[in-house]
């Protein structure tokens, strides 16, 4: 083969990794730009037709409403989290979009513990539903082997 076809095949080969690796940065979820609210839950709404999460409405001391969307009830039942109710004290570190709507990575009920529901992957109730938990993975393996 000539130079030219060599050179070709190098910037091809170089162009395209330079591209997964922008599409892989691109694609997580860096926690990088995450932003702290707190204040008080003015209302806690959950549709189970259209929101596959609860949300809860957070009045800043700003007097600013921000609309925090949480985890799916059945997987914050699981891991026996506290419930929120109207007039509870809420931090919340999260993602906010351009309104004033934040998907919380982790949240703070009355000062209480850090409650983590995200870190920039994907949340362990999506795990648990995809089959990707750790724990389900090293089960596949024991039963695989064991036919």
């Amino acid at each position: 083969m000539s130079n030219a076809v060599y050179a070709v095949l190098a910037l091809a080969l170089v162009t395209s990794v330079g591209a997964g690796v922008a599409l892989h940065a691109m694609d997580t979820e860096s926690p990088e730009h995450l932003v702290t609210v707190e204040g008080t839950v003015t209302a806690v709404e959950w549709n189970p037709h259209f929101n596959e999460s609860v949300e809860v409405t957070l009045t800043a001391a700003n007097g600013t409403n921000y609309s925090v969307e949480l985890a799916p009830p059945w997987w914050w039942a699981e891991q026996h989290f506290l419930t929120i109710h109207v007039n509870d004290t809420l931090k919340v570190e999260g993602r906010l979009d351009d309104g004033h709507e934040i998907e919380a990575f982790t949240v703070w009920i009355n000062g209480g513990n850090a409650i983590v529901l995200r870190t920039g992957e994907m949340p362990a109730w999506a795990q648990e539903r995809s089959g990707q938990t750790g724990e389900d993975h090293g089960n596949e393996t024991e039963d695989a082997g064991s036919d």
